[in-house]
């Protein structure tokens, strides 16, 4: 018994409610469709067993034929007439002489009297299939009850209030629209719950407890979500940086720990250069590069920050600087910087010293070529404590291994609830295959419910869906990072502060 409240209490303790229902909602689309798919497929089926019957009614007065007005107080005389008025139209011999009249093989309908309320008023109702055959019925029964009554109660008359209806069509059986709605509410429940199954099935990384289990390297840390609070100078912003004021203390010391931990590792690999990539785009490796950049610097080392992702540069944009022509990285790995010289920028915040790209290129394979770009980074060795290297994600292996193979460190940033844990071990064991050191993985943009029992956090800052990344296979496609159209450099601008030479 008790294993098997430990069972459940293990299972219950491996749902994360945040990814449960957020992953419900990106379905709903699919869950609404899918009810309204059953409801419609009951409608139909209900439709089709469904009798439909035409009925017409006429109204008749119980009177006595001793007293000149309606028999209000006599009800129990109506009672017994209505009664044995039915019976007599159920009867063999009124089937007959109707079927008779009207020119019918057979008495294919019904025919009842009943008594209006606490009156002494009867209403006769025919009912068939077809509404000719139902007229024609109930006014042959007008037509042949005078002589009939006789049989019922001789001291009772039956005088027409209401000739005979046009037949109103009835449906007999279950409301369809009814048992539709109730088909509806069932198809969504069984529809939400199979797509919460799922999701609990769906074998991501949810959590630093799943960081740590399901894949083959360390546990960097767990990146919290932190609320992008924009003011007037922050316009088309989308990255919170540990510069911003708005930065709150929880989210600077994730950042704190993390460049610890790093920095330990520099420590026991001797290394200075440092690649941080992902497996597929939209994960957020280049605020997190960014970000780990002004940690350590923090930390009192000398930093430099390289953007190396040549396709989808983002580093200016993250800082909001404006890369000048003839400044910016694919400028210098082409040749065509002046005198061979290189331009660092510099955060105008934290002075951090930044290496960027301007436009993304399609060529971005070529620029790595040649051992320029080797050249460039061991000459920057001379000058910094750390390189950081904002790497291309792993799904453009060409790139990936051009900058792998000049880093001493290499750090894969996870975005929570996107990729399959198996897919990013394959990424993992690509990375091991470098010169490089598989540092370890840092999981981004964590999520949870209030009062859930874990602090409050969320997605990353505006980023795209895992729709949008596209089939990956073994990284075989880069989602958006295919084509590049011209971008607008950011408005916001920045100094030029320091020339760098290097040499080709």
């Amino acid at each position: 018994m008790s294993e098997k409240k430990d069972s459940t209490n293990e299972l219950f303790s491996n749902v994360e409610p945040f990814s449960l229902i957020t992953d419900v909602l990106h379905s709903l689309w699919a869950i609404v469709l899918g009810s309204l798919a059953v409801a419609m497929i009951v409608m139909m089926l209900v439709n089709s067993r469904a009798l439909v019957t035409y009925s017409s009614n006429a109204t008749f007065a119980v009177m006595s034929k001793r007293t000149t007005g309606y028999a209000y107080n006599n009800l129990s005389a109506a009672r017994t007439m209505a009664t044995s008025f039915t019976n007599i139209l159920n009867s063999d011999v009124m089937k007959k002489m109707v079927c008779e009249d009207v020119g019918l093989a057979s008495f294919d309908a019904s025919a009842t009297a009943r008594v209006i309320g606490e009156t002494n008023l009867l209403t006769l109702t025919v009912t068939s299939n077809s509404p000719e055959k139902t007229f024609k019925i109930i006014r042959s029964i007008m037509k042949l009850y005078p002589g009939l009554i006789q049989y019922v109660n001789t001291t009772m008359v039956m005088e027409v209030l209401a000739q005979p209806q046009i037949p109103v069509r009835s449906v007999s059986g279950s409301s369809a629209l009814g048992m539709a709605k109730r088909a509806f509410v069932l198809a969504f429940l069984v529809l939400t719950a199979a797509f919460a199954y799922l999701s609990y099935r769906h074998d991501t990384i949810k959590s630093e407890k799943d960081l740590r289990e399901k894949l083959d390297a360390t546990s960097l840390g767990a990146i919290e979500y932190e609320r992008l609070r924009k003011t007037k100078s922050d316009i088309g912003k989308k990255s919170v940086l540990l510069t911003d004021a708005t930065a709150s203390f929880s989210f600077v010391e994730r950042y704190k720990k993390i460049a610890a931990s790093v920095l330990k590792s520099v420590e026991r690999h001797n290394a200075k250069v440092i690649m941080i990539s992902s497996v597929a785009e939209h994960e957020g490796k280049s605020t997190v590069a960014a970000n780990l950049a002004l940690a350590i610097q923090n930390q009192g080392k000398s930093v430099l920050l390289v953007d190396c992702d040549l396709r989808r540069p983002t580093q200016a944009r993250i800082f909001g600087i404006e890369v000048k022509e003839g400044t910016s990285l694919t400028d210098f790995l082409s040749g065509r910087t002046k005198n061979g010289q290189g331009y660092l920028y510099r955060d105008p915040v934290s002075n951090l010293p930044l290496l960027l790209c301007g436009k993304g290129s399609r060529d971005a394979a070529e620029y790595f070529k040649d051992g320029v770009f080797k050249r460039m980074i061991d000459h920057l060795r001379k000058g910094f404590d750390i390189i950081i290297l904002d790497t291309p994600p792993m799904s453009l292996m060409a790139d990936a291994e051009s900058v792998a193979n000049v880093a001493d460190l290499s750090i894969l940033v996870v975005q929570y609830n996107r990729i399959l844990a198996a897919t990013i071990n394959d990424a993992i064991d690509e990375l091991k295959k470098y010169r490089c050191h598989m540092s370890g993985c840092i999981l981004n943009g964590v999520r949870s419910l209030p009062g859930s029992g874990r602090k409050i956090v969320g997605g990353y800052y505006g980023y795209g869906k895992y729709g949008k990344y596209g089939h990956y296979g073994r990284y075989s496609s880069y989602g958006a990072y295919g084509h590049y159209a011209e971008r607008k450099s950011p408005t916001s601008s920045a100094n030029k502060m320091t020339e760098t030479e290097s040499k080709k």
